[in-house]
């Protein structure tokens, strides 16, 4: 199935806000916080530095790389328009936080001008990957940082048994939203390629808690899909939907995931 994170610019905009609502409650669920805020806080950058966010979503992340990072400037580049203003509006009050309309494969900025390019769960969703790591070590300057996060999704499970039925759920929204299942697999040698001396590379587990708002957003927008396809009726997807919810009321819900981090230079 075609990833719309691939050409989210373009996507219907029911699709994007959906997206765009997804994004906002995998930002500030604690378990999502600690695992970037982990890797975030072994970057270093020199003073004033400026920073950069290739496919910023609605601009959590991006800001991160202020009260985190320790940038002086951010700034979030994103293709979608309504993700962008949406992070506008989120976080209109950080100083030196800005968010623009791009493409990370073309960011029009200068040669050798930014500090710290920051990729966080973007290149599973592009085709051509290598074409953004050529971008990013374009306009970083000599011993800038290369900072890349991303899932990997093949890990990605909420089975408590054989044959959970929501599994396949899972399964599903995976195969229709992400275009390379192996992309963290693959990172080591896609940044040596692009010239990076790669640094340190880390496993980073993620279990849902509360409320499991991250997964429950995934498991919503996959039934809406099905049942749009005619592959579950609308008792079917409910009936999951519920299936889900008294999991969580009962304390019963597991989901899990594992991401890679890697942080890289560009030789001075």
């Amino acid at each position: 199935m075609s990833d719309p994170y691939a050409n989210l610019g373009n996507a219907a905009e029911d699709i994007q806000i959906a997206i765009a609502d997804a994004m906002d409650a995998r930002s500030i669920d604690p378990a999502q916080v600690a695992m970037r805020h982990a890797y975030m806080s072994e970057i270093t950058v020199p003073g004033g530095a400026f920073a950069v966010e290739m496919g910023s979503g609605t601009g959590h992340i991006t800001r991160d790389l202020i009260t985190v990072a320790r940038a002086s400037r951010a700034l979030g580049i994103e293709p979608a328009a309504l993700m962008v203003e949406r992070a506008r509006t989120h976080h209109a009050n950080q100083p030196g936080l800005s968010f623009e309309v791009g493409d990370a494969k073309a960011t029009g900025l200068d040669s050798g001008s930014v500090d710290l390019v920051l990729m966080h769960t973007l290149l599973c969703h592009v085709p051509g990957p290598e074409d953004v790591m050529t971008e990013a070590f374009r306009i970083l300057k000599p011993g800038g940082t290369l900072a890349i996060f991303d899932g990997d999704y093949d890990t990605a499970t909420v089975a408590i048994g054989d044959f959970d039925p929501l599994e396949p759920v899972v399964k599903y929204m995976i195969d229709a939203n992400v275009h390379n299942l192996w992309l963290p697999r693959q990172l080591v040698p896609l940044a040596a390629a692009a010239g990076f001396a790669t640094g340190e590379v880390r496993a980073h587990g993620y279990i849902a808690s509360g409320e499991a708002a991250y997964f429950m957003s995934v498991i919503d927008r996959a039934l809406t899909k099905m049942q749009a396809e005619r592959l579950l009726t609308t008792a079917g997807a409910e009936g999951l939907r519920a299936e889900a919810q008294a999991r969580i009321a009962e304390n019963r819900f597991f989901g899990f995931m594992s991401y890679t981090s890697m942080l890289a230079t560009k030789p001075a």
